[in-house]
């Protein structure tokens, strides 16, 4: 009876140990995955872990309060110390306030600019600094290490967790032009030299711990003695070699340990000589393990028998580092499109569309669709009516809110224009033809090219959208006044103060004059050009109207003969690209705020130098044109907001209409127009985009070229679409706006 005692009593103690050390463990768990600075807890999180080109990288930080009594306002900053070389990002800043109890998952959206930094997240609470936590994918947007709006950079696309990444990844990248592949790897040793070369199969470098293995397959199979890597970088000695036969059984494994190593021009060979297989061999797996993958890097792999050797037909890996080609092989990226896997499910994606705009495509499932909240669903939506592509895999049904202005029948699936983007739909998109797969990464690789070719730096950017018509420095009158200057100073004051005998009146009169001098070229340049700022908006819109919904994207320029104390603001679901040029040199850092918009606070515009952005967004709007069918009579009714210079319209049966100069809340009636109907060069809005440029230069446009059934080209005299980010500091006569709008009737004429 005692010793059952004992026993339960024993039986409590191991279960009550068992609970603190798993509670401890948690708390453990709980500590890494975020930090505490007294009552806020701060943790924060990526959607993807690599690099990105252009649009806006968000990261997203979990702020908790967790005083039951007391209202905390928390500031996060990144980064915590910037570097501040050449045209960049110092500050990104948010500010909330918390309630108690509190939790809200905050977004720092960092523009098209690289922030060099230490990589940490500044943390204020009720204005004392508290401390700083890691960022996550920090220093990975926009770098100009990696080719920034240049010939390296990468196209780009965003993978769901529910997909096979290896698989997706050979979508976009087949056959052997891609560098770090697993096809890398076959044939004979290729590359060039040692190190890490793109002819050579390297695993992953974002995937540290992860196991990294390579398989390789032979077309004649046959027994084999010996194994020999031939590798680029000093080889490990880490993991096993598998041999399996044409049966499909494992023949042998044989530990890289006790191989021998020589080293050869270019590399070196790891050779592992076992006694005959007792079959042919078929497949040879290279096992390393957890080996960190910078230190693989394998060019061939030979087998060699009795009779011949053999080198490798087909392979494939745990993972390749195509992604990370630009840091490794520059060189050798021409053909590569980097794929970049999502680090959580879709329902935990990010709600803001903003975060989408880094990548020039999408691939996500069609269970995915079925499991969208609310909130990634319109931020999907709105990325793809700005100009993103979706790929949807596993099916072709797209959500409703997805209006097609023209849809194409591939032989693996349906390709759709939406907006200003493209989706793809298929029900085997990992086994899709050639032509198909080719099609989808010209569609990518055409989006990259967009970015590529923007103004690279404000000279180029003026040239396509000029804000003033005459940025000369006024030389003539400069000169003029210093050449006063000099013999007002020299000549004049000496004579003068000889004849008054009063040469020691030197030490005030030249500091007077030369005061007097700088007083009148202020003057001479207030006069000449003012202090209110020049502003200049151009843009193309896509108007859907049955959908609501409004995607635009265009340029909007300003000349300042002072700097704008109140910096600039763009509405919170603008992306602005800065048209400057990056990388180390001269240029000035930014300072970015998010509390309230988007605020451009300091840095973004000098004083007489001109500033140019490039604009896109996607937004609910209730503008409109009807066409009303009075007696077989077509009028134009105009709710759009502001005057219309021109509109061509195309009824049902591709009849074109026109109107002129009607004014906002009238109406015109439409008469026959001139034009004949083309085939359209690209599809409606898209088309118009790609001929017009994001500055819409309107020049020889040919509206019947984009116009499809029951649509409208309309030339607009003002734009209500885009803001103008300058604010009160703006004037409405030194403001030049123009606006082309693609408008899609959401039903034929009513009567």
């Amino acid at each position: 009876m005692q010793n059952s005692k004992f026993k339960n009593r024993l039986l409590f103690a191991s279960a009550v140990k068992l609970f603190l050390i798993f509670n401890f463990a948690l708390l453990i768990s709980a500590a890494r995955a975020a930090e505490q600075f007294g009552d806020i807890s701060v943790e924060p999180h990526a959607m993807f872990t690599g690099n990105t080109f252009h649009g806006y990288a968000e990261m997203r930080v979990q702020l908790e309060n967790r005083s039951h009594t007391k209202t905390h306002t928390v500031t996060i900053t990144y980064p915590h110390n910037a570097y501040n070389n050449g045209n960049s990002l110092s500050r990104l800043a948010r500010t909330v306030k918390l309630q108690p109890d509190a939790r809200e998952i905050v977004s720092l959206l960092q523009p098209p600019l690289p922030a060099q930094g230490d990589g940490q997240i500044r943390v204020e609470v009720d204005g004392y600094h508290e401390g700083e936590v890691h960022a996550p994918n920090a220093n990975n947007h926009c770098n100009e290490n990696y080719g920034y709006r240049g010939n390296n950079h990468l196209p780009t696309v965003f993978v769901s967790r529910s997909l096979d990444f290896d698989a997706i990844g050979r979508v976009f990248n087949s056959g052997k032009g891609v560098a770090f592949t697993a096809e890398m790897a076959t044939g004979a040793p290729d590359a060039v030299g040692s190190g890490y070369q793109a002819n050579s199969w390297m695993p992953d470098t974002r995937r540290g711990g992860a196991a990294n293995w390579l398989e390789l397959e032979y077309d004649s199979p046959e027994a084999i003695e010996q194994v020999s890597i031939y590798n680029c970088i000093s080889p490990t000695k880490t993991g096993n070699v598998i041999l399996i036969g044409v049966s499909g059984t494992n023949l042998t494994t044989l530990p890289l340990a006790g191989a021998k190593i020589t080293s050869r021009r270019g590399g070196w060979v790891t050779e592992i000589t076992f006694p005959l297989t007792s079959e042919p061999v078929k497949t040879v797996k290279l096992d390393f393990g957890k080996t960190p993958p910078y230190n693989i890097s394998v060019d061939a792999v030979e087998v060699s028998g009795t009779n011949d050797t053999h080198w490798a037909s087909t392979a494939r890996a745990s993972s390749d580092n195509s992604a990370s080609a630009t840091s490794y092989a520059p060189t050798a990226t021409e053909n590569i499109i980097a794929t970049l896997r999502a680090e959580s499910a879709v329902a935990d994606w990010s709600e803001n569309w903003l975060a989408y705009t880094p990548f020039d495509a999408i691939v996500i499932s069609q269970a995915d669709l079925s499991v969208l909240t609310p909130g990634v669903s319109s931020a999907l939506t709105d990325y793809l009516y700005a100009g993103g592509n979706i790929f949807v895999a596993g099916g072709t049904s797209l959500p409703a809110a997805w209006h097609a202005s023209l849809k194409k029948n591939l032989p693996d699936g349906v390709i759709s224009v939406i907006g200003f983007g493209t989706t793809f739909a298929a029900e085997h998109f990992t086994a899709m033809d050639q032509g198909s797969a080719q099609k989808i990464r010209e569609v990518v690789r055409d989006e990259a090219r967009y970015w590529q070719n923007l103004p690279a730096d404000s000279g180029a950017a003026n040239n396509v959208l000029p804000v003033v018509e005459n940025l000369k420095v006024p030389t003539r009158g400069i000169v003029v006044i210093m050449l006063a200057f000099i013999i007002v100073i020299g000549p004049v004051n000496i004579i003068w103060l000889n004849r008054r005998k009063r040469r020691t009146w030197m030490l005030w009169t030249i500091p007077v004059i030369s005061f007097a001098t700088t007083m009148l070229v202020f003057a001479y340049s207030l006069l000449r050009e003012g202090i209110t700022p020049d502003t200049r908006i151009a843009g193309l819109t896509v108007l859907d109207q049955a959908a609501h919904r409004a995607a635009t994207t265009g340029a909007e320029g300003f000349y300042c003969p002072l700097t704008p104390s109140g910096g600039l603001t763009f509405e919170s679901g603008t992306e602005a690209t800065p048209l400057v040029s990056t990388g180390y040199g001269s240029g000035s850092s930014r300072e970015v705020d998010w509390t309230q918009s988007q605020h451009l606070t300091r840095g973004w515009v000098s004083s007489r130098v001109p500033a140019h952005f490039h604009l896109r967004k996607s937004e609910t709007r209730r503008e409109r044109i009807q066409i009303v069918n009075e007696n077989g009579k077509l009028s134009l009714i105009n709710s759009l907001g502001v005057s219309i210079k021109t509109v061509w319209y195309a009824d049902a049966d591709m009849k074109i209409f026109e109107a002129h100069n009607v004014p906002a809340g009238q109406k015109s009636e439409l008469l026959v127009a001139t034009l004949e109907p083309t085939p359209a060069k690209q599809t409606g809005g898209k088309g118009l985009l790609l001929d017009l440029g994001f500055a819409t230069h309107t020049d020889g446009l040919n509206p019947a070229r984009y116009l499809l059934p029951n649509t409208y080209v309309a030339m607009l005299d003002g734009n209500p679409f885009i803001e103008n980010a300058l604010g009160a500091a703006s004037k409405p006569k030194r403001t030049k706006t123009s606006a082309v709008l693609f408008g899609i009737l959401e039903s034929p004429a009513t009567k």
